[in-house]
């Protein structure tokens, strides 16, 4: 009876341990795998279509007021359809990752600027991934100061601008990722490049 016991022990163990080592390797392919964006086919800051405005007079009264009523409540949420390439290292590109939660920020010219998180889960695959994401918005203070209107007019407009009078923009991600012995958060953000 102590062996039958001793043998399911073993067995478990090795179970796990398989479990725990294939866990491992998900984890490392997509930790050093690279990441593009590739299109933003939608672009939505509390019902404001983003990617129809170009210029801060494209804004009416009323698109106005809804996102100063919004910015001032601390209460802004996108909703984005992204096009995210993702190029697992050679050997791992049949491994899948699902993100449980996603924290991201956005830094323009270097500045971190603002910040998201979503939480609704995200299947990963090497190759170009279409994903739809909501989020709320925060943005980053300066100074623990509120961050002034200018801010989040000029950033809205930034998706249109062409590429010689955009500011340097960088996105980064840091995702929680579900493993067969609980969900993992990467230790530090991931650059995408743009």
């Amino acid at each position: 009876m102590t062996r039958k016991i001793g043998n399911y022990t073993l067995l478990l163990m090795l179970l796990v341990f398989n479990f725990a080592c294939k866990t491992k390797n998900d984890v490392e392919a997509f930790k050093e795998a690279e990441y593009s964006l590739e299109s933003i086919n939608q672009m939505e800051l509390n019902g404001i279509d983003l990617l129809k405005k170009k210029r801060p007079q494209d804004f009416s009264f009323n698109d106005a007021a809804t996102l100063y009523s919004a910015f001032s409540d601390n209460a802004l949420s996108a909703v984005s359809t992204i096009g995210l390439k993702v190029e697992l290292p050679e050997g791992s590109q049949d491994r899948t990752m699902t993100v449980t939660q996603l924290k991201w920020q956005l830094l323009v010219d270097d500045q971190h600027t603002l910040n998201g998180l979503v939480s609704e889960p995200v299947e990963l695959k090497n190759g170009l991934n279409t994903i739809t994401i909501a989020s709320p918005l925060t943005f980053a203070s300066e100074n623990g100061s509120q961050p002034d209107l200018q801010k989040l007019l000029r950033l809205a407009t930034l998706l249109n601008k062409d590429s010689a009078n955009r500011p340097k923009v960088t996105l980064q991600i840091k995702p929680t990722i579900q493993t067969s012995v609980g969900p993992f958060e990467l230790p530090s953000f991931i650059k995408i490049k743009g």
